[in-house]
């Protein structure tokens, strides 16, 4: 493409004023409408991006935009995404792909049918830590991955509890427009994340979630999942919207990786030293009761900001550069899809306590 690609941006508040700022930045970009229910948000962003605000999205639609980038509630991902694929446009749409399985393999079927780049935006893959952690388990430094874990938790919940209560409810209070609670926001990140990183799918999940100190939300504040790997190894993915705090590991038989609250690393590996983007273990081994390991090393690494337009791994410009060069986005829909298959049998699990099989066809595409 010669000229400048030209973008919508639908839904410029919320998430989307984090990001506003790789389309500014990118020369080879210009957003020409930013498209909000609320006029005042639309304006706020068309001011930063010298674009169109409207609280109309046919906007989107128009001629001479050729990429969509929608950031609006779960229940208007299907009519909007489809609307935006049919009308021949560059897709990238916030995770999750919708509020309900049906929803998302709608979508998925529309973006099957185009030639242009459909993407799904999932911001942890900015970071290049997972793709050092990728790179580990990749070259066997940490073994055989046998246990995967993560807790992603923030108030979200309570906040949009106490709302709704004073009269005020939004999305995020209904079951039907979210398509659940805080597992459906939170756990498709890291459902997501452990696939990528170890190449195999789960099987089977048996979860349990609850409402404690949410009474204005319909769904739940707080989730606990044990997956099941084809592989073997085991996933625990903790999430909740009534306590905050961030913890990932993964552990294998050789060595380790655990981060926390998206700062502190701590690495062991008997592998010997490992040089990545931003990982740089030095290696050496302990002794301790059950053996030599890889001696631990401790290492602060900031994620990058959701903004930052020279981040090679930045999502929304590894979007845009997709689009522009007309190869598939780095996250793909159908993936989305897959993973909103695990979200529905831990939703399974947790209503008729039991095991639940995640029935799922193989992927097309790797990841």
């Amino acid at each position: 493409m010669d000229r400048k690609l030209n973008v919508a941006i639908v839904g410029s508040g919320g998430m989307a004023a984090h990001y506003l700022s790789v389309y500014r930045d990118l020369p080879w970009v210009q957003v020409v409408s930013c498209i909000d229910a609320d006029l005042a948000k639309a304006r706020h962003a068309a001011q930063m991006l010298s674009a169109a605000p409207t609280t109309d999205f046919s906007a989107a639609l128009a001629p001479n935009v050729d990429a969509v980038i929608i950031n609006t509630p779960n229940m208007l991902h299907r009519p909007q995404s489809v609307a935006a694929i049919e009308a021949d446009k560059h897709v990238l749409l916030q995770k999750p792909v919708a509020a309900n399985l049906q929803d998302a393999e709608a979508i998925a079927e529309a973006a099957a049918r185009s030639p242009r780049t459909i993407g799904l935006y999932m911001s942890y893959f900015d970071q290049p830590l997972l793709h050092d952690l990728r790179d580990l388990i990749a070259q066997s430094r940490l073994g055989q991955i046998v246990h995967l874990y993560a807790r992603l938790m923030h108030k979200g919940g309570m906040i949009a509890s106490a709302e709704a209560l004073k009269g005020h409810r939004t999305w995020r209070a209904s079951l039907e427009q979210t398509g659940g609670g805080c597992f459906i926001q939170l756990a498709v990140h890291y459902i997501h994340i452990f696939e990528w990183l170890t190449g195999t799918r789960a099987v089977r999940a048996t979860a349990r979630t609850r409402n404690l100190h949410s009474p204005g939300v319909e769904g739940e504040d707080l989730a606990v999942a044990i997956l099941e790997m084809e592989n073997g190894a085991l996933a625990t993915l903790d999430t909740s919207w009534c306590a905050n705090g961030e913890h990932f590991a993964v552990h294998g038989t050789l060595g380790r990786v655990e981060y926390r609250n998206s700062l502190s690393l701590y690495m062991a590996s008997s592998e010997g030293p490992f040089q990545g983007r931003v990982i740089g273990y030095s290696g050496g081994l302990a002794t301790s009761y059950d053996g030599t390991h890889g001696a631990e090393q401790h290492m602060e690494i900031k994620p990058p900001a959701f903004g930052d337009a020279g981040n090679s791994l930045n999502q929304h410009r590894m979007f845009l550069e997709s689009a522009r060069d007309s190869r598939p986005a780095f996250c793909s829909i159908s993936s989305g899809v897959d993973d909103l298959r695990v979200v529905q049998a831990v939703y399974e699990s947790a209503r008729t306590d039991r095991a639940v099989e995640i029935a799922r066809p193989a992927p097309e595409n790797p990841r």
